[in-house]
């Protein structure tokens, strides 16, 4: 008897007819529990599964067809009830409607997915949970996704920081003209914006550094050398004044004589009424 050969070829089975299981017990099972996978894709309040499986015996495919059963028994129309053989499943969450997927491994393991897909009245939208980094951020229209940003590679350039800055931004302060990093976490005490240049540059001019401007305003310890004079000055943030770092050159007035000193140093003897001053070796009168 010449084998069967159907034309035009079954779509699921071939031009010859073969099965897609083996022809036991296990393929029964196999089959029965791909029905069970397809009619809970249709929208049920009753899915059921044996997370245990299914031994390939009679025993295993009276239970199988009993899942497929209960399955069936929970089936209604609309989108509102779907349940599919994931274990994807609806609830209400504010004035959109959640998708919670549940998948379970071949151990027995659950892992479960985030709440990343929802439908709304507008239709059905994608949330992948995408999140900005480095200054770029992620924004949906409602049809398209808009990724924008230039990332925390640039300095913010500004007399103020704003808002949108974390660990590792960079600020450029126009009010200072000095670049400040957002330092915080790594066993950072204190996050807070620090400066990255120095100061130790000395300032020089003919008049004291005025801090407007990209002129930087004196901090406690700042230098500025002063061209008229010729002297070094340190800043003193307490009283607000700039301090003469060069040596006094006060005379000294006593009757004794006093120890050695730096040469140019002055002393009036009250003793002879004498004004002297120091060599380097000895008090000379003037």
């Amino acid at each position: 008897m010449p084998a069967e050969v159907n034309n035009p070829p079954c779509p699921l089975h071939g031009a010859p007819p073969r099965s897609l299981h083996t022809h036991n017990f296990f393929g029964i099972v196999q089959a029965a529990e791909a029905i069970l996978a397809t009619v809970s894709g249709l929208g049920t309040t009753s899915y059921t599964r044996c997370p245990y499986g299914y031994p390939s015996s009679f025993e295993g495919v009276v239970r199988v067809l009993e899942d497929i059963n209960a399955t069936v028994s929970g089936l209604s129309g609309g989108l509102s009830n779907i349940a599919a053989g994931s274990g994807i499943y609806f609830t209400a969450s504010g004035t959109s409607t959640v998708i919670n997927a549940t998948v379970v491994s071949a151990s027995g393991v659950s892992i479960t997915a985030g709440s990343g897909i929802y439908l709304s009245d507008a239709g059905t939208r994608i949330n992948l949970d995408a999140v900005g980094s480095d200054g770029v951020g992620v924004s949906y229209s409602g049809t398209t996704a808009i990724i924008s940003g230039t990332g925390s590679s640039l300095a913010v350039v500004s007399g103020e920081p704003g808002v949108d800055y974390r660990a590792g931004s960079l600020w450029f302060d126009t009010n200072q003209g000095r670049l400040f990093v957002y330092a915080s976490g790594n066993d950072v005490a204190n996050p807070d914006w620090y400066q990255t240049n120095s100061d130790a540059i000395v300032s020089k001019s003919d008049a004291p550094p005025s801090g407007t401007g990209v002129n930087a305003p004196p901090r406690d310890g700042s230098m500025w050398f002063n061209t008229l004079l010729g002297s070094l000055f340190v800043y003193d943030v307490t009283t607000s004044g700039w301090y003469e770092a060069g040596p006094s050159r006060s005379f000294i007035y006593d009757s004794a004589t006093p120890p050695p000193t730096v040469a140019g140093a002055g002393w009036y003897s009250t003793s002879d009424s004498t004004l002297k001053v120091w060599d380097g070796t000895a008090w000379i009168a003037v």
